[in-house]
């Protein structure tokens, strides 16, 4: 953090109170730790006024966290401590359950079915069992939106890295031909998806469903293939 002296002093006189409130309130920390604490305490000024005057006004959690995190059934059983996000990024288990024990987050959990080749996903054109939104509706719902954005975090287009969650969601096979379902539903950044569209551009999926790799040409019959790795050349391959 970058700022005028004063100003950083200030704040750092506050996270050593906040700490030293932590401790007198009980907290077996060390000061390192509750410091860092007192750090994520000040983005919540209630709690953070009710720590520093010493009041026992119980303060409701403000603030949330927002993680999708792929929980398999030994992190459950506690035969593995870390979990990943949909990134790739890992967390330990133990740090998730202290999320869940303390009053001042709001944790919640949501389970996300992950589209990957169900029966009724097989095939996005010719007969299939989607329900009739995915038939009739264009725009992806969103909970559909969270399940392309934890199947392929970033546009697919090779060597782009834009967020999903700021992409389009292209149908592979166009709507309404081709259902509005995570099965038929490709992360596209806006620029690529109107190469995709417009320039000659086309692509397919690679490997099982679910896999996040994709086969791509662009209009002149050059070849890569994006994974979650990175792109390829398709002479490098």
């Amino acid at each position: 953090m970058r700022a005028d002296h004063a100003d950083l002093t200030a704040f750092d006189t506050t996270i050593g109170r906040l700490a030293a409130a932590l401790k007198r309130d009980g907290s077996i920390e060390s000061l390192d730790v509750r410091r860092s604490m007192a750090v994520g305490i000040i983005a919540d000024p209630a709690r953070a006024q009710a720590l520093l005057e010493a009041t026992d006004a119980k303060v409701p959690a403000a603030r949330e966290v927002f993680a999708y995190l792929h929980l398999t059934e030994a992190n459950l059983l506690g035969l593995d401590p870390v979990t990943l996000d949909h990134t790739g990024r890992p967390h330990l288990t133990q740090t998730v359950a202290t999320w869940a024990g303390r009053d001042d987050l709001r944790l919640t959990i949501t389970p996300v079915h992950h589209c990957t080749g169900c029966a009724r996903c097989e095939s996005a054109r010719g007969a299939h069992t989607h329900d009739a939104r995915a038939t009739t509706q264009h725009d992806p719902r969103p909970h559909q939106r969270v399940q392309v954005e934890l199947q392929d975090p970033t546009c697919v287009f090779p060597y782009c890295t834009r967020p999903t969650r700021s992409c389009d969601l292209d149908h592979r096979v166009p709507f309404p031909e081709g259902a509005t379902c995570p099965c038929n539903l490709t992360p596209l950044c806006r620029h690529h998806h109107r190469l995709k569209t417009h320039a000659g551009w086309h692509y397919q999926p690679r490997g099982p469903a679910g896999a996040g790799e994709y086969d791509w040409t662009d209009r002149y019959g050059q070849r890569f293939t994006r994974t979650r790795e990175g792109t390829q050349p398709a002479h490098h391959l």
